[in-house]
């Protein structure tokens, strides 16, 4: 399930084709949200387009306007608090001029100008003396992240040309898709003069010359023309030619829709249309497909140039002032505005993202095979249930032999139960899961999910400190965890259970950190409210042991490296039979039993097996890196990747785990390529790894990609 606080682009449409055309140019869709508030009745699509992750929202079927997208947004940040610029992506209806020639499937993004912020409510102003009506709606600018997004967009379509088309052509895989949503013939975009009213017994062919206006042809190769300025909204439908061309000679509108000008000021975003139709009584939805396909390419296109480290400027929607006041006025009860508002206040709280074990960073990670880690997993389970037992369990284990697979399965089970109350999980070369700066916020942030009777106590601390994330370590474990705990049970009978997962302490940069952490946990499980007990995992490193050592009776400790090697075994040995099982299962599928390719019954045999159990212990790490390598078919089929991996355990020797493991996997990267690539991906590897080497840390993926980018020429890696 998906973690909501992962998102920050929102993403709404109107109607059932802008849905669809919007999930087409997703990279990946993910699963629904892990929870949803009860106050947001919104159905939703969550995916990522290049590095960030998007949730899109449809308007209610049949409901169209102002409220409606209103209503849309404001549910999607109860849930969704995270995010911080929006887009409304879908059709609209053109406002073709002498000035500005809009055709069918054309695009109109919204653009500041002329005092405007690219957004304007024509049916919101005032009755002058004259008879005429002056608008007033003009509505605010669209976020800044978004705007420097869009000047990067228009500059590189000016250099690069108009690629939308082919990306709307790719996008459309199946006939289907293509019949609905591909581009009608241009034959049928005809623009009829203001005078000429829709006839219905009328067919398109029927109309004459007389009553179109003639424009010339464009080149059928060039992709949809995208137009910049003001889009005009209201709570109608635009269908009079002469109020039409009226708004655009005086304002210079490009478009007319429905849904902007509710949003806007309450959910600041960026307005994309495809046009549909031309805004007056001849309208039909042969173009809508395509419109809704176009829009939706320009906003893929745009979400793609929005920066990382702009969007992290943004302030999240919810803390926009106006904003507050919108969520304040559509409660129904004194109740919901409670708590809508305790949503905005506990949303100030920073929280390190993908820290948890369930969230959408963490999904593909494993959980222990059911016939894996037996015992070990029994142990922790007597451990968590012996109420006068030790408070807090250390397993402890050198790097590879499965700690962090353990803490997932502990996590996943005890969380089943209902009893996991927070899981924080380390990680190297990512920057707030590897120091313990918001440690105690986000534990705190799923505490009061756990134990709601912990939530106005947080809250109490988040409103009289003054960004509390930003506090020492100490200062926030003391109000966002301990103090909530005390005073939430104060008076109350029964000590409620609960299990908190540390993983990978020892992947927290800092020392200091380290000795700061145990002990304050060592104060969380004495808390007298609450039967608290916590389970942390490490490699046995030195400031670790110290710190434990000074929690002397409170904790438990088990070293994965001493279990014993007939029990490691036996467990490796389980995991290898059942991936090399789907390995075979996958590639014989491929090719069938008359093929000389197809695996055997009995592949890879006993002798086999027992041979890779015995290369790969006692580490789990060098299983999973085995598998990954006899999966890959890209060097030739498993039984010769398994021959390759066995045939180099033979020539290292037994006390060598990682030439066997890893040299198979460089000679391949190495073979095969001509002088000239050999040279060029030598220069990169010794540049990449030579720096890792040298600094004696992991990196994370965005510190490599940054490594000499300039002389590795491979700014895409």
């Amino acid at each position: 399930m998906s973690d909501p606080l992962l998102y920050t682009i929102g993403w709404i449409c109107a109607i059932v084709p802008e849905f669809v055309a919007a999930r087409l140019f997703l990279d990946e869709e993910h699963e629904y949200p892990v929870s949803v508030s009860k106050h947001d009745s919104n159905s939703y699509k969550l995916g990522r387009i290049g590095k960030h992750n998007v949730v899109i929202a449809v308007l209610p079927h049949g409901e169209y306007g102002l409220n409606s997208a209103a209503t849309v947004a404001r549910d999607m940040l109860h849930t969704f608090e995270n995010v911080k610029v929006g887009l409304m992506v879908g059709v609209g209806g053109g406002a073709p001029s002498t000035k500005n020639d809009i055709r069918l499937g054309d695009i109109v993004v919204s653009s500041p100008g002329d005092g405007h912020g690219g957004v304007f409510q024509y049916d919101f102003g005032k009755s002058l003396h004259s008879g005429r009506f002056r608008t007033t709606g003009f509505l605010n600018k669209s976020p800044t992240a978004l705007m420097t997004a869009l000047n990067s967009l228009i500059s590189d379509i000016e250099i690069k040309g108009n690629w939308l088309g082919d990306d709307i052509d790719k996008a459309l895989r199946s006939k289907s898709l293509k019949q609905k949503y591909g581009r009608p013939d241009p034959e049928s975009d005809m623009l009829f003069r203001s005078e000429v009213a829709y006839d219905a017994d009328k067919t398109l062919t029927e109309y004459g010359p007389e009553d179109v206006v003639k424009r010339p042809k464009r080149d059928e190769g060039e992709g949809p023309v995208i137009h910049y300025g003001l889009i005009a909204s209201a709570n109608q439908v635009m269908k009079d030619p002469c109020k039409r061309d009226a708004l655009a000679a005086e304002k210079n509108v490009l478009c007319f829709e429905m849904e902007a000008a509710g949003l806007v000021n309450h959910f600041p975003c960026l307005v994309i249309r495809g046009i549909c139709d031309y805004s007056d009584t001849h309208k039909n939805k042969q173009w809508q497909g395509y419109a809704a396909m176009a829009a939706a390419a320009y906003a893929k296109a745009l979400v793609c140039r929005l920066q990382e480290s702009r969007l992290e400027h943004e302030r999240r929607i919810l803390e926009i002032p106006q904003v507050l006041s919108l969520l304040e006025n559509v409660k129904q009860s004194v109740s919901e505005i409670k708590t809508r508002v305790d949503h905005a206040i506990l949303g100030e709280l920073s929280v390190a993202a993908g820290a948890e074990y369930d969230t959408h960073h963490n999904e593909h990670d494993p959980t222990c095979h059911p016939e894996t880690r037996i015992d070990i997993i029994h142990e922790i389970e007597r451990w968590a249930s012996d109420a006068d037992g030790p408070r807090m369990y250390w397993l402890s284990g050198m790097a590879g032999t499965g700690k962090s697979t353990i803490a997932r399965t502990v996590a996943r089970k005890f969380d089943d139960m209902h009893m996991l109350a927070a899981s924080f999980f380390f990680k190297r070369g990512e920057m707030d899961r590897s120091r313990a700066s918001l440690l105690f916020s986000t534990i705190a942030r799923q505490l009061v999910s756990h134990r709601q009777e912990l939530l106005p106590f947080v809250l109490e601390a988040i409103k009289k400190t003054d960004n509390i994330s930003s506090k020492s370590t100490r200062e926030q474990f003391s109000k966002l965890v301990l103090d909530p705990l005390h005073k939430a049970r104060t008076g109350q009978r029964g000590k409620p259970k609960m299990l908190l997962v540390l993983d990978a302490l020892d992947e927290c940069s800092a020392e200091k950190d380290i000795e700061t952490v145990v002990p304050l946990l060592a104060k969380l499980v004495k808390c007298k409210g609450y039967d608290i007990k916590v389970f942390v995992t490490s490699r046995p490193e030195l400031a670790i042991h110290y710190a434990f050592d000074r929690t002397k009776g409170l904790h438990e400790e088990i070293q994965l490296h001493r279990v014993s090697q007939d029990t490691i075994s036996h467990d490796i040995g389980v995991y290898l039979r059942d991936e090399l099982a789907q390995i075979k299962k996958v590639w014989n599928a491929r090719y069938p039993e008359c093929s000389s390719r197809h695996l055997s019954v009995d592949w890879p045999g006993d002798e086999n097996l027992e041979a890779l159990v015995h290369m790969t212990n006692p580490l789990f790490i060098f299983a999973a890196t085995a598998c990954r390598l006899i999966r890959d078919h890209h060097y030739g089929d498993p039984d010769q990747q398994l021959s390759t991996l066995l045939r180099a355990s033979k020539e290292s020797g037994v006390n060598d785990k990682l030439g066997p493991t890893y040299l198979p996997a460089l000679r391949q990267f190495r073979d095969g390529r001509t002088g000239l690539e050999k040279g060029r991906m030598l220069l990169r590897f010794r540049r990449i790894f030579g720096t890792i080497i040298l600094l004696e840390e992991s990196l994370s993926i965005v510190s490599i990609a940054g490594l000499e980018i300039a002389v590795l020429d491979c700014p895409s890696r």
